[in-house]
């Protein structure tokens, strides 16, 4: 497992970045990610469809209502619906660090990255 941590943070336009949160794995900061501003609550849906297994991730709204879909991948279905859920995560972790905004209007980055980058700043 990966002992990796990220920073998670909004930038305010005016050249400070307010933080979200650090030293979070990315399992979690798609979560906090998904559930910032109390939008919803983080979600995974998934179905089966012929060889492949859709997965969807999102967030069921906190008033309640329909899924939200932020994003949404296919794998091959394996033996293993844990090994085919682990594989479709890896895919949503990616989207976060290149895409985030399909979660939610902040940034992700390592933690290391975002200290490099603060102390460049304030220099």
């Amino acid at each position: 497992m990966s002992k990796v941590t990220y920073t998670m943070f909004i930038d305010n336009g005016d050249g400070a970045a307010a933080v979200v949160a650090c030293g979070v794995p990315l399992p979690r900061a798609l979560v906090l990610a998904l559930e910032y501003g109390g939008k919803g609550r983080a979600t995974i849906v998934h179905s089966d469809i012929g060889p492949l297994r859709q997965f969807a991730i999102g967030r069921r709204p906190a008033g309640g209502g329909d899924f939200e879909c932020a994003t949404y991948t296919m794998v091959r279905r394996s033996g293993s619906p844990g090994l085919d859920a682990d594989r479709a995560m890896e895919v949503f972790e990616q989207v976060l660090l290149q895409h985030p905004y399909q979660f939610w209007n902040g940034r992700v980055v390592t933690d290391e990255d975002f200290a490099r980058r603060h102390t460049a700043g304030s220099a």
